[in-house]
């Protein structure tokens, strides 16, 4: 009997001394159940923290599993995210707004940090944003693009109307086109307004000094009620890439991104990087006046309030 017990209490400690060896997944999120959560991204700047939260490890500390899907154009990464191929995309405001007007439910969870710039070309004889009128502007229509020329035209006094608008959807074309002279001005974000300046074209206008940018990490909405933890997750190993970010000299990841996002050859020594924030919700004002531009345009049917469009509960339940 003797024996018998103290085989019983041995094999007990044994299991006690397996638990406390084995590490498990951080809190709140159930190893079980979670699938990978798939990102939609952009050739952009916006992107970058989180390549390097996969690069780095962080979602694989945070107990999450994330892909990253790259897209060369908007259209197509909405494509999949209309196909439900996505749980998350890095987007703007306009974007989401299209997207639940056309029926897929999309919530924003947190801005972004990326510069878009309005800029004139070398030749163009063009030296401040008063000399744009009567000019041609390389832009996307209806897009954030046409948005932000449209607020910062109008912030210097000059209405939309007094300018000529030539749709250029892709962005490589657009910078071509202005370096080569086809037209005078072209609307551009980072890392494409960096290699411009490089080639000389000039810096009229940006979001960081004339309006608030309409950039958004967004997921939908079906995502949100069946991988809520997996998405707090997510932004927890942002965060923690923003902090890299910050803090490490900017040689020991720049040659990753370029390859990675496919920038241009030779972006390295004229790539900008935002001084990123970590995950916080975007601006009211700036949720509200993109809305009242796509109501003014006659682009959407619907109204949609700050509410609506931003789940502001996720950012909270991590902090």
């Amino acid at each position: 009997m003797k024996r018998v017990m103290i085989f019983i209490l041995a094999v007990v400690i044994g299991l006690g001394l397996a638990g406390c060896d084995r590490e498990g997944p951080p809190s709140g999120v159930n190893e079980e159940a979670k699938k990978t959560i798939t990102i939609g991204v952009m050739p952009d700047v916006e992107s970058i923290p989180l390549i390097i939260a996969y690069r780095n490890g962080y979602f694989e500390d945070e107990g999450v599993k994330v892909k990253i899907e790259h897209f060369k154009s908007a259209q197509d990464r909405d494509s999949a995210l209309q196909g439900g191929r996505l749980d998350g995309v890095i987007t703007d405001v306009v974007a989401v707004v299209f997207s639940n007007e056309g029926g897929t439910d999309l919530k924003i969870i947190s801005k972004n940090d990326g510069d878009i710039e309005l800029m004139a070309g070398k030749g163009s004889g063009i030296e401040t944003l008063a000399d744009i009128k009567g000019k041609s502007i390389g832009l996307s229509s209806n897009t954030i693009m046409e948005y932000t020329a449209d607020r910062m035209l109008e912030s210097a006094g000059i209405s939309p109307d007094e300018v000529k608008k030539v749709i250029i959807p892709p962005l490589s074309t657009r910078l071509e086109m202005l370096q080569g002279g086809r037209i005078d001005a072209a609307i551009l974000p980072q890392p494409l307004a960096g290699l411009g300046v490089k080639n000389g074209a000039r810096v009229l206008a940006s979001t960081s000094e004339v309006i608030g940018k309409a950039g958004a990490i967004a997921f939908t909405s079906e995502s949100l009620r069946q991988n809520r933890e997996e998405i707090k997750a997510v932004f927890r190993a942002y965060n923690r890439a923003v902090e890299y970010l910050r803090t490490e000299p900017a040689s020991s990841y720049t040659d990753y991104i370029v390859e990675v996002q496919n920038f241009p050859a030779g972006l390295e020594a004229s790539l900008q990087l935002p001084d990123y924030d970590k995950a916080s919700p975007p601006d009211p004002q700036v949720v509200e006046d993109v809305v009242k531009w796509m109501r003014d345009k006659n682009l959407i049917q619907k109204d949609y309030e700050y509410s609506s469009l931003v789940d502001q509960e996720i950012l909270r339940e991590i902090q």
